[in-house]
């Protein structure tokens, strides 16, 4: 179910401005939770960078990919996306589930890392290795923008509740493989310009909103985690670094400018702000 929101209304400028968050997981996952009840806190952080190989390798893999499989169209009637308003040709193909059809989004949302994986790991090798370094994946997606396209403002909610009942985070990753300087991601008002081979978290809790203003295709790898112990440690913390990335020194992904947003659509949220005080680290489920 959606509904309409209004602008926020705190007055901040949108982004953190700590420059590194002291590799310690547990701070992110609250800094997380506090942008998505759009108060001062994370919203966008540079993480990894890839080497120019890996890169190399996972944009041949994806120009591959696209020519052997359908995808799935984002402003199709039913496509999970679909509520968010796309325009223009927005695809989607869905790299983990049960399924092995690149156009299978049908548990791209359910909050499960399990039953899934990421099939014909022989042919997309640079993919299932990046796929497999990440714990408790709950999608992986090669996500397009044609250009023109665009994603209208919307809010999902980064703060869910486990089935057991713990409260913590399902945080989203954007690895931009090719991107223009016409290409933006808006959060919460503030506008971003993602560089090619950097891997990011984008809090999804924000009202958020992507664009492609150039003359081809915008392509990124987007996936979400369970914010597990395991996956925390790996994307905020000392873990082993996937293997082809470096991970990033200056973290905090300051904006390139503002964009003024009065009406967005939104999904009615799991946990309300009272209820996520406290945020522990979840379960795999």
């Amino acid at each position: 179910m959606t509904g309409r929101g209004d602008e926020d209304q705190d007055g901040h400028d949108g982004h953190d401005s700590r420059r590194d968050h002291d590799r310690d997981p547990r701070r992110v996952l609250r800094g997380i939770r506090d942008a998505n009840y759009h108060r001062p806190g994370i919203r966008c952080l540079r993480l990894f960078t890839a080497d120019a190989p890996t890169l190399r390798g996972l944009v041949a893999e994806v120009a591959e990919l696209r020519a052997r499989h359908a995808p799935s169209l984002a402003g199709a009637p039913g496509h999970v996306t679909a509520w968010a308003g796309p325009r223009g040709r927005v695809e989607q193909f869905s790299l983990l589930n049960a399924s092995g059809r690149c156009d299978d989004f049908s548990r791209d949302h359910d909050l499960s890392c399990f039953g899934k994986r990421f099939h014909d790991r022989t042919r997309y090798p640079a993919l299932a290795a990046l796929a497999g370094a990440l714990p408790h994946l709950v999608n992986f997606r090669v996500n397009v923008l044609g250009p023109g396209a665009a994603l209208a403002p919307h809010e999902e909610h980064s703060v869910v509740r486990s089935r057991s009942g713990t409260v913590g985070v399902r945080a989203r990753f954007h690895l931009p493989l090719v991107t223009g300087p016409k290409a933006t991601l808006l959060l919460d008002g503030d506008v971003h310009r993602l560089e090619a081979g950097t891997v990011y978290l984008v809090n999804h809790g924000c009202v958020h909103a992507a664009g492609n203003a150039g003359a081809a295709d915008r392509i990124h790898l987007v996936w979400d985690m369970l914010g597990t112990a395991a996956a925390a440690e790996v994307m905020f913390g000392t873990g082993a670094v996937p293997a082809g990335f470096t991970r990033a020194r200056a973290r905090a992904v300051r904006p390139v400018g503002r964009r003024a947003v009065t009406r967005w659509e939104r999904i009615a949220p799991q946990v309300a702000e009272a209820g996520a005080r406290h945020v522990g680290y979840l379960d795999p489920q």
